[in-house]
């Protein structure tokens, strides 16, 4: 009798061990990794302090792995990095959309989905991308140029990487549109870097007198023409544009010392990028490209944004 009710016991604990390991398993958390392109610039920072808000909307455990500075190394090292701490997802901003197909391939292997924000990556297993229709706000940005130059000249484009999908559809669409207007183009690679940025001004401008317009790919660069611009005395001579929507270059088109910018809606690029992720991870069918359009701030309208 006693060795009965000792296996009756036994059993009940096994089973009671057993559901609970079953229930455990059922609320265990999503954990998400988040690797954007820096943590010292504002697009990313907005981006990732939304991601941050939704993933807690949602109960999901946020793992922000972003390198400090833009490195396209470091990005894939915390992304390999993610694959082994066993995470449910990932969203990737890549700063070099070239530098991760064997980590993707990994993710791959493993079953780790995978969103890609703002900047394509040209890889099988990118579940979804996220970003602003870069290609189309970049025609936007080309028209704006043309129909507020106040005199025929080139125009100089201070783009990010070479062969980068953002950088590389930001100059094409600014391109297209001047080039068939009849305007000359300068286009230089800055590779993201405002000093870069700023040592292309200040060479081209000296070197190129006819340049009238600069259109820089992304908000920290046109603040850096800005300063050239400046110390040249030719401001209210050469017209600035960028893009992004940064703060501080909201600031400089409220004071008249950049012209305007493409607005990316980087609240929205860091909600949707989790929303989709963790819709991924629970099995659902998400679209595999989700646009996003920007648009100009100027002096019309940058009061509006500066609140």
């Amino acid at each position: 009798m006693r060795k009965k009710l000792f296996l009756l016991v036994i059993m009940s604990l096994f089973i009671c061990v057993l559901v609970g390991n079953v229930a455990l398993g059922e609320e265990e958390k999503i954990s998400i990794a988040y690797i954007g392109a820096s943590t010292d610039l504002p697009f990313w920072i907005t981006l990732r302090n939304e991601a941050r808000n939704r993933a807690n909307e949602l109960g999901v455990e946020f793992i922000d792995l972003t390198p400090p500075s833009m490195d396209a190394q470091a990005q894939k090292n915390s992304f390999d990095n993610a694959i082994q701490m066993g995470v449910s997802g990932i969203i990737i901003g890549a700063a070099d959309s070239r530098a991760f197909d064997d980590s993707l391939d990994k993710a791959s292997e493993v079953g780790i989905p995978v969103v890609a924000v703002d900047t394509g990556i040209d890889h099988p297993h990118i579940a979804s991308l996220v970003q602003t229709d870069n290609l189309s706000s970049a025609k936007i940005a080309g028209q704006y140029i043309l129909d507020h130059m106040t005199r025929p000249g080139k125009v100089l484009i201070v783009g990010g990487v070479l062969g980068h999908q953002t950088g590389d559809a930001r100059k094409n669409g600014v391109t297209e549109v001047l080039e068939a207007a009849g305007v000359e183009v300068i286009f230089r690679a800055a590779d993201w870097l405002p000093e870069k940025a700023y040592e292309i001004a200040q060479n081209e401008l000296a070197a190129n007198p006819e340049v009238t317009a600069v259109f820089s790919a992304w908000d920290p660069g046109a603040m850096s023409v800005k300063s050239v611009v400046t110390e040249r005395g030719q401001m209210g001579k050469i017209i600035i544009v960028g893009f992004d929507g940064d703060p501080a270059n909201l600031k400089a088109i409220k004071e008249g010392e950049i012209l305007a910018t493409i607005k990316q809606d980087n609240v929205k690029m860091g909600q949707d990028s989790v929303s989709l992720l963790v819709d991924i991870i629970n099995g659902k069918e998400v679209p595999k490209y989700i646009p996003i359009d920007g648009f100009i701030i100027d002096q019309s309208n940058v009061d509006e944004f500066l609140q």
